[in-house]
């Protein structure tokens, strides 16, 4: 088994911030009224892995820390199990040199990997940074507060670490991001998503932050309703947050994840919305709108493209006036992409996720009751309301307007998101079922909505250049014959959903 005094997991969470904010950070009234004296020391913190990178494809990282001539030696995973934004699995112990000891490794979740690693650790990357460590007590939780300024290296490769870090030493999380989001609202702060680990990893490899999936909770019958309802955002802020270093570079599926996570994230608050406190609830779902609308954007014209012009004009049979069009819209997709940049790098995004998570964690119920009610108690009625809209907007389905087949579409989704976040309420046979006719017709509307987008685009394209009128009037027909191919098949797919039985009555 693990030392006595291993710790099964840290909740920490990372500010970043730029070299001009330090004073400003220091002089915080947070920190200057509230904090212990602080400490200064130097921490030059050795990364052990295989070669190949074995533990870290594994999801964990093994480091040994020396400060003022002592070693520590910690294994972190790289994630929490059920996906928590904060929390990560950490083992620390203390040892005699700079050199990982392997059997403190048994009794943890990489025992079974030590035959792997047994003669194969070496140094694969360091971090050496100046930490300032204060301690914080804020509402019932004391908070180590370190802020720390250094580098992390992989051979010759280096990038500078400028990082607040917040890790609750005892109390509550929810007094943790109280704190965090008291900081960021006062100061030039960002979250960080990306531990040292990774950051050295990407050096090691020389490659870019990778996209993340989102893992969707699996809620027990037992789960109350405010618990179900913090699971469920957490999750969502998770994949969303998650995401934000690829998306910030360009990453089209960072980008793609994100926009997700958005619709995930307003779909859960839709779901909960006749039982949330409604102003903060409206609140969140605007700022969720306006983020998801400069996600659209660049996602728009990634797909467009990426995907629609490459299967609207196959290489073989590309002319002239095709590469003239790409060109258009190579210029329309970095403009969207610049203003994603922009947005990310600004405080909004860490301010949306530090308020959603606060909120969550409060009382974000209309009456305290509801939120002690089992979530199973009331989840028939909450997939009743979110199915009557999914019923009401596919009436006569045959006849509907581009419009109306568009708001289908959107409620579908939510509801699918609903079912998909219920699922552990009912059996799976009969929610996997639903899903799946989910899904069919989604592809159907999905397949409508692109081909729709992709005239809208060509026309932004078109207009005022008579260079692009060829390819344009060719895209546009290509659209027109695929979206009427996918209404031909939009009845069926309809039918076999709505005379579905409804599993949650």
């Amino acid at each position: 088994m693990p030392d006595s005094h291993a710790v099964p997991s840290e909740i920490e969470i990372k500010l970043l911030f730029e070299a001009e904010t330090r004073s400003l950070i220091e002089a915080s009234p947070v920190l200057r009224e509230h904090a212990t004296v602080p400490v200064t020391k130097r921490q030059i913190t050795t990364y052990y892995d295989t070669a190949a990178l074995f533990l870290s494809g594994k999801g964990f990282a093994l480091r040994v820390r020396e400060v003022g001539g002592r070693f520590v030696q910690t294994l972190k995973s790289q994630s929490s199990e059920d996906g928590s934004l904060f929390e990560r699995g950490e083992w620390e112990w203390p040892v005699s040199t700079d050199t990982p000891e392997l059997a403190r490794l048994k009794g943890t979740p990489v025992e079974s990997l030590m035959p792997h690693l047994d003669g194969q650790l070496e140094p694969v990357w360091l971090s050496d940074v100046e930490r300032t460590q204060h301690l914080l007590t804020h509402g019932d939780a004391t908070v180590e507060v370190a802020l720390d300024e250094g580098m992390v290296r992989a051979g010759q490769a280096e990038e500078p670490i400028r990082e607040l870090e917040l890790e609750i030493k005892s109390g509550s999380a929810a007094a943790l991001h109280e704190l965090a989001l008291e900081l960021v609202t006062s100061l030039p702060l960002r979250l960080g998503v990306e531990t040292k680990a990774e950051r050295g990893y990407r050096l090691r490899t020389d490659t870019l932050p990778a996209s993340v999936h989102g893992k969707t909770p699996v809620l027990e019958q037992k789960v109350s309703a405010a618990q179900g309802l913090q699971r469920i955002l957490g999750s969502g802020l998770c994949t969303l947050i998650g995401n934000e270093p690829a998306a910030r570079l360009g990453d089209v599926e960072g980008v793609h994840q994100m926009r997700v996570a958005v619709r995930r994230l307003r779909s859960a608050l839709q779901l909960f919305a006749p039982r949330l406190e409604p102003h903060s609830s409206e609140r969140f779902t605007l700022e969720l709108q306006r983020l998801g609308r400069i996600l659209g954007a660049a996602r728009d014209w990634d797909v467009f493209v990426s995907g629609t012009l490459p299967a609207a004009f196959p290489a073989g049979e590309a002319h002239e006036w095709h590469s003239l069009l790409t060109q258009a819209a190579e210029v329309r997709r970095r403009q969207a992409h610049e203003t994603l940049k922009v947005e990310l790098e600004s405080s909004a995004l860490t301010e949306l996720v530090l308020s959603l998570m606060v909120w969550s964690e409060k009382q974000p119920f209309v009456k305290e009751d509801i939120a002690k009610k089992r979530l199973s108690d009331i989840a028939p009625d909450l997939l009743d309301r979110i199915w009557r809209k999914v019923h009401r907007r596919g009436h006569d389905i045959k006849e509907l307007a581009e419009d109306d087949l568009h708001s289908l579409r959107k409620s579908l989704k939510k509801f699918r998101y609903a079912v998909d976040y219920l699922a552990g309420l009912y059996p799976s046979r009969q929610v996997k079922s639903c899903l799946q006719q989910c899904k069919r017709l989604q592809q159907t509307l999905g397949e409508i909505n692109d081909m729709t987008v992709a005239a809208q685009l060509t026309d932004e394209l078109d207009v005022g250049n008579v260079a692009l009128a060829p390819a344009a009037g060719q895209l546009v027909a290509w659209s027109e014959q695929r979206r009427r191919k996918a209404l031909k098949s939009l009845p069926v797919a309809w039918k076999e959903l709505r005379d579905a039985p409804l599993f949650w009555r």
